[in-house]
């Protein structure tokens, strides 16, 4: 393997991983709406901290731009390399802005976990979510037909 190709990874593990990726993010939600419901809706902070639900926005909007940023570039360098390398960049495509998306996404639930507010901390976070839903590729875009 040169440094210039990324090895291919079988789709079905793209698939996967992606998978268990979204799935985190889903079950870190549930568990902070579990623990807010054992606490009558109330944050876990002393105070509510207000700056960190601004912070948790900020943070959304730009990582959520960043990441559709980065897997555009990156799906523009795949269409110029090899099949083997193609497949590579392609997944490297969609792993990178995923992960981007996931780190906004469990801020802002655990902004929610702080400060028990639904809006905007578990809005920002289902929006995340929902992203990186579909940027995920449901189908092997080297496979025929």
């Amino acid at each position: 393997m040169n440094r210039t190709n990324l090895p291919p990874v079988p789709f079905p593990v793209q698939r996967l991983l992606c998978f268990a990726l979204i799935m985190g993010m889903a079950i870190y939600a549930i568990v902070v709406a579990v623990v807010l419901e054992q606490n009558d809706g109330k944050g876990l902070a002393r105070q509510p901290i207000p700056v960190l639900d601004t912070v948790a926005s900020t943070t959304a909007v730009a990582f959520a731009m960043g990441a559709l940023l980065v897997r555009s570039l990156l799906h523009r360098q795949a269409e110029l390399r090899e099949a083997n390398a193609r497949t590579g960049m392609r997944f490297l495509a969609t792993l990178v802005p995923l992960a981007m998306i996931e780190g906004a996404c469990l801020l802002a639930l655990t902004a929610w976990l702080l400060n028990g507010e639904r809006v905007p901390n578990l809005v920002t976070a289902l929006v995340l979510l929902a992203l990186a839903i579909y940027i995920v590729p449901f189908r092997d875009p080297d496979s025929a037909g």
